[in-house]
């Protein structure tokens, strides 16, 4: 489990950034509070992160920083994603989703007028599996299970998994940094984490809209 985790100076070793930044994008909770995991050291208390997602934030939050403030970064960031909504025909010119994906899933929305947030990311969600799994029966219940169960705007804090036994694919919501016990013969065909998906969005939308 240690290999999985950063010390706070090896952070600021690799990135180059300073204390004080690291402590300003905290309160901004650009880095999550629960991302800093205290552990007891021979020096007393030692702060850690996640290593993957803390140095990826950090390299994504120097990339935008020059160009946005930090209440926009906060936005990005958070876990609640904000009021975003699109037409059809803007959605198309954006070029954030594949064309085809969304000719596949406007007959499954609910409104075509306007394309609200969840949908967006639910389209997104679809693309990214399609990568791995293409059937189109699936991917349509993938989406009509999402539109029920995932809400984007209360907490996405999720691993979508997707498992297929023999000729059935089941699709599963499992909280992030949960034990999870799988059937071993069952083979995993999708696996993502959504809260990084949602980031990935909202970026790449208000981007756009901007």
């Amino acid at each position: 489990m240690d290999g999985d985790l950063i010390s706070k100076k090896e952070v600021l070793e690799l990135t180059g950034i300073s204390y004080g930044q690291l402590y300003r994008w905290k309160r901004k909770n650009i880095i999550p509070e629960d991302w800093f995991i205290k552990k007891s050291s021979f020096t007393g208390q030692e702060t850690f992160f996640p290593r993957k997602k803390m140095l990826a934030r950090i390299a994504k939050v120097k990339e935008l920083k020059d160009t946005h403030s930090l209440d926009e970064l906060s936005d990005f960031f958070s876990p609640n994603p904000s009021k975003i909504e699109v037409t059809l025909d803007s959605l198309r010119l954006q070029k954030i989703l594949q064309s085809d994906i969304i000719s596949f899933c406007t007959p499954l929305l609910k409104d075509v007028t306007a394309i609200e947030f969840p949908d967006i990311l639910n389209m997104f969600i679809i693309e990214n599996v399609r990568s791995r799994w293409s059937q189109e029966e699936d991917l349509k219940t993938l989406f009509l299970f999402l539109q029920e169960n995932f809400e984007a705007f209360n907490s996405p804090s999720f691993e979508l998994r997707g498992l297929r036994k023999q000729d059935t694919v089941i699709w599963m919501l499992i909280p992030l940094q949960s034990t999870t016990y799988i059937d071993q013969t069952a083979e995993t065909i999708a696996k993502l984490d959504l809260l990084q998906i949602v980031e990935e969005v909202k970026i790449n939308l208000t981007s756009e809209i901007n």
